[in-house]
């Protein structure tokens, strides 16, 4: 699962709306915070064309897609809710025993 940070997700996706003969130059990228930047440089989310400027790759594009189209739905939505949810807490009954999927 790619897990994105609250800097990185709005830069890659800024990345990533640029048309495709769009570049970002080096003073525009220099108007960023570098810590995101720098992070997708290594990941290689992110690269530089001399000549033309910075751009989102082929993996920098997948990476957004994973971390915007992850499920996060239950398989077995029947099954109890996490351990650290007390329901006896806030006056619910606890459900003894197996339950079956309708």
């Amino acid at each position: 699962m790619t897990r994105l940070s609250n800097r990185q997700y709005p830069m890659l996706r800024m990345f990533c709306e640029l048309k495709g003969n769009q570049y970002m130059s080096i003073e525009d990228a220099q108007q960023w915070d570098q810590r995101p930047f720098r992070s997708m440089l290594i990941r290689k989310w992110v690269s530089y064309k001399p000549g033309h400027g910075f751009y989102a790759t082929f993996d920098g594009r997948a990476a957004l897609q994973e971390f915007l189209s992850t499920d996060i739905a239950r398989h077995n939505v029947m099954a109890p809710l996490t351990a650290y949810f007390d329901p006896t807490a806030y006056g619910l009954r606890v459900h003894k025993g197996k339950r079956t999927a309708a």
